[in-house]
């Protein structure tokens, strides 16, 4: 499983981070809003109440390992940071090429889900509890947790 700063360091991650903006913006977002493993305590997660409706993969709780770095991206206009403790079980589709493929065989099996729901249908049916991914747009390393009934 590669760490937060490898997968910042990835191909394809410098060129999302690219499109973000000019070299100034980009360093500015790596320094503030980018979680770090330094950052992260064990089994510890993080959720940012001032987001914007969270749902880009379907309806869950979304959480970080890097305190900081949610509230700086995500409490920009109000919000606080809860804690959630526990060790849930997750899908490590940080790779995008792995995501990708995921979402793909996700829609296949479940053609009439909207809202992204297809991703949560097959992550519960094959017994994780949500995903791991990597938005260098958001805050890098990103969950969701999709089976909240775990929720602690």
């Amino acid at each position: 499983m590669l760490l937060a700063e490898d997968l910042l360091n990835l191909p394809e991650t410098k060129k999302r981070l690219n499109d973000y903006g000019d070299e100034i913006l980009i360093k500015n977002k790596i320094k503030f809003d980018i979680a770090k493993t330094k950052n992260y305590k064990t089994n510890i997660f993080y959720h940012a109440t001032g987001g914007y409706g969270e749902t880009g993969l379907g309806k869950g709780l979304y959480l970080g390992k890097d305190k900081r770095a949610l509230n700086n991206f995500y409490n920009t206009n109000g919000g606080k940071i809860e804690i959630y403790k526990g060790n849930p079980k997750f899908l490590d589709l940080s790779n995008y090429d792995d995501f990708d493929n995921f979402e793909s065989k996700a829609k296949k099996k479940f053609p009439n889900s909207t809202n992204n729901e297809h991703l949560k249908l097959l992550i519960l049916k094959m017994g994780y509890d949500g995903i791991r991914y990597y938005d260098p747009q958001a805050t890098g390393e990103e969950f969701v947790l999709f089976n909240t009934s775990i929720q602690r």
